[in-house]
């Protein structure tokens, strides 16, 4: 597993093609399943799956990640880049405030660790994610929304 998908961690070739960077956080899944080494939450905390922000990664019941992870970590970057560099229909600053809500979203728990991830969930699970019905590009909003469906779950 990667462990930290994110805007930065991708490159784009001068040919189109892309190129995943900044392998130093990866995991091997058997070494994860047999559960060598410590698992800690890593990544970049706006393209994190909302079950890792919620659910802790150490401890009784801690979330174990897995490819389903990374994928979806994969889902949010799109997001985020269509999002912010493509043509919509945002008011000025609607844009900003609704990416902090959904991205940003955390709070500390009793135990002071930072947890967060519930407003990234319920964007992808509404029958307008993010509100894409606001993207001007057609075929990118409806990939998004074809894919949300898939994390939805």
């Amino acid at each position: 597993l990667h462990r930290d998908i994110s805007s930065g961690n991708i490159l784009i070739t001068e040919t189109g093609g892309g190129l995943l960077i900044d392998w130093d956080l990866c995991k091997k899944l058997q070494d994860i399943y047999e559960g060598q080494g410590h698992i800690e939450r890593t990544g970049t905390w706006q393209f994190i799956t909302a079950r890792l922000l919620v659910i802790p990664t150490n401890g009784e019941g801690a979330a174990i990640p897995d490819w389903a992870d990374d994928l979806e970590s994969f889902f949010y970057v799109l997001v985020w880049i269509a999002l912010r560099y493509t043509e919509h229909g945002f008011v000025k600053g609607g844009l900003t405030k609704m990416l902090h809500a959904a991205f940003d979203d955390h709070y500390l728990d009793p135990q002071g660790a930072a947890k967060g991830g519930g407003r990234k969930k319920v964007e992808v699970c509404f029958s307008d994610p993010f509100e894409f019905s606001r993207l001007h590009n057609v075929s990118l909003k409806e990939l998004i929304e074809t894919l949300a469906t898939m994390f939805a779950v």
